[in-house]
């Protein structure tokens, strides 16, 4: 497999291991009291690592809409790695050897550690989807083949994005913007398109040389006719040969009476008729002939197609500069993605449960277009949005809550599609930034709790939070029960006594771990009973 090297790719092959964790802090719901939709403020690399304890392998889909890295740099996303943010990164991360690297450097040194923490958060049965234009294409997908497998790729979807393209360029045109598809884990699972149109004239059946008998179930079966009519076996076989009635059928106001057994060249089988049954395929017959045609009650989605465009009921950057302007009476926001395009997205794969990630937010598209799907459907589906620059209140979080409420006055009004989420921003790390070696004592003790349980089985299930009858206690996982015996401002060592205050969730347990200041008992000891002492700080694990 071809791999892409560049300027300063060595410094950030495992950066994403070296990212700080800073647990997430709640500013304010909206909509409800709580909600698990979430809308962060804060730089994506960390806000990626601060959702691994809840998240990890759990979201379905993914769709991000990264800079481009075209050198503009007059919109009001940024779409130019000259960003201060990421050249203050670059500087820290790459060091001297950053003042070098060409844009594509810097672009990639900006993305590779992003998603590798993506691939982390991804379920083992989800996709990912990045929008991408010329200027990265080829070097993204070459990227994503490293950290995603070359296997797992999908497709290259093309979005027809423009129907009015500029006429800067002397050589073409671009209508087209890119969407990489790759999976977790490739599998077989179908990608759900458009529905079928509904094609109730179209021939069921094909003539075939050999005749044969077919049952047509009676609750499968409507007529155009509008008389009642008693069919006789063969009533109409001396004008039409190619079917026979084979017993008396009733037919009244609308419906048979009975199950239809007809006579004829069809090309079917009694099997395939049967499958299209079960699909929700409705039986017309219009004529005195009795030639069936059909008319799918519900139809099977066809498998996308790899260019999107207006047949498949997706829109343009300008239709969505449009709705923005709509919702906000203003341009606030230049070429921003159309609610349909990320519907459409979402639609290939996640079930009416899923958690949907955006980690380059922008204007907040893909949490409207999340809101429509469930209010389309009735579904659950979740978002969770990160935006780093300023206008994640202003603009992002703003744009969610009005498409909730609804917008517009008179005529032009909108209602709103209802929801709710949360607004966070990143709180302070674990460790203390000046020391590292100390934990910072500014942190909510929950939320150190929650990560060291989460560092020590990779999962927050079974986890309790502290309660006064057991304030030492973190949960149980797999058999074994953990402890976290920590005061602020106090030493907290694991003694005898300490042993004999703590009760073990079940005589089961093949083991246990606990986290103190200090050990004062034997090594000896602590094997026999199958305990697990680590250091406070020291044995803390970082992820």
């Amino acid at each position: 497999m071809p791999t892409l090297n560049w300027i300063g790719k060595e410094k950030v092959l495992t950066h994403h291991l070296d990212v700080p964790y800073r647990p997430l802090s709640l500013s304010y719901t909206y909509g409800a009291a709580q909600s698990a939709n979430k809308i962060i403020h804060g730089d994506n690399l960390l806000a990626l690592k601060s959702l691994l304890p809840a998240y990890e392998g759990k979201i379905k889909c993914i769709y991000i809409d990264p800079p481009y890295n075209t050198g503009n740099e007059g919109w009001v996303y940024n779409d130019n790695v000259k960003d201060p943010k990421i050249q203050k990164w670059l500087g820290e991360v790459v060091g001297k050897e950053s003042e070098d690297l060409s844009r594509h450097d810097k672009w990639l040194c900006m993305m590779y550690p992003r998603l590798k923490l993506l691939h982390k958060l991804l379920a083992e049965d989800g996709a990912i989807f990045i929008s991408i234009d010329d200027n990265e294409q080829a070097h993204l997908k070459l990227l994503m083949d490293e950290i995603f497998g070359e296997g797992n790729f999908v497709e290259k979807f093309a979005w027809y994005k423009t129907y009015s393209p500029s006429n800067l360029s002397h050589k073409s045109k671009k209508c087209l913007e890119y969407i990489l598809c790759y999976e977790k884990r490739r599998n077989n699972n179908r990608y759900r398109g458009l529905l079928k149109v509904n094609k109730a004239d179209n021939p069921l059946i094909k003539s075939s040389n050999n005749v044969k008998e077919l049952r047509f179930p009676k609750d499968a079966v409507t007529s155009s006719m509008t008389k009642d009519f008693l069919f006789k076996r063969g009533a109409y076989g001396t004008t039409v040969t190619s079917v026979l009635l084979k017993e008396d059928v009733w037919f009244r106001d609308g419906q048979f009476e009975s199950d239809l057994i007809l006579e004829s060249k069809f090309i079917w089988t009694q099997e395939k008729l049967n499958e299209e049954i079960r699909n929700g395929t409705k039986i017309i017959f219009k004529t005195k002939s009795l030639a069936p045609r059909y008319d799918k009650a519900s139809y099977k989605p066809e498998v996308p197609r790899n260019l999107v465009d207006k047949n498949d009921f997706v829109g343009t950057t300008e239709e969505g500069g449009v709705l923005l302007k709509n919702i906000f009476g203003k341009n606030v926001f230049s070429y921003p993605k159309p609610p349909s395009l990320i519907k459409y997205i979402v639609n290939f794969l996640s079930d009416p449960d899923s958690i949907i990630l955006d980690s380059f937010a922008g204007s907040g598209t893909t949490a409207q277009a999340v809101l429509e799907l469930n209010k389309e459907d009735g579904g659950n589906r979740q978002f969770i949005l990160i935006e780093m620059e300023e206008y994640a209140e202003r603009i992002t979080a703003e744009r969610v809550r009005r498409v909730i409420d609804g917008y517009g006055a008179g005529a032009k009004a909108v209602a709103g599609l209802g929801g709710d989420f949360g607004f966070y921003h990143l709180g302070p790390s674990i460790f203390k930034e000046s020391n590292p070696n100390f934990l910072n004592e500014d942190l909510e003790e929950e939320e150190l709790r929650k990560y060291i349980f989460y560092t020590e089985t990779g999962s927050l299930k079974g986890y309790r939070e502290r309660g006064a009858e057991a304030p030492y206690f973190m949960g149980t996982y797999e058999d074994r029960d953990y402890f976290f015996f920590y005061e602020k401002e106090e030493s907290c060592h694991l003694t005898y006594k300490f042993l004999e205050q703590i009760e073990l969730s079940s005589d089961e347990i093949r083991g246990v771990v606990i986290y103190a200041d200090l050990s004062l008992i034997g090594d000896e000891f602590l094997a026999s009973g199958k305990i697990i002492f680590k250091k406070i700080p020291r044995d803390i694990a970082r992820i």
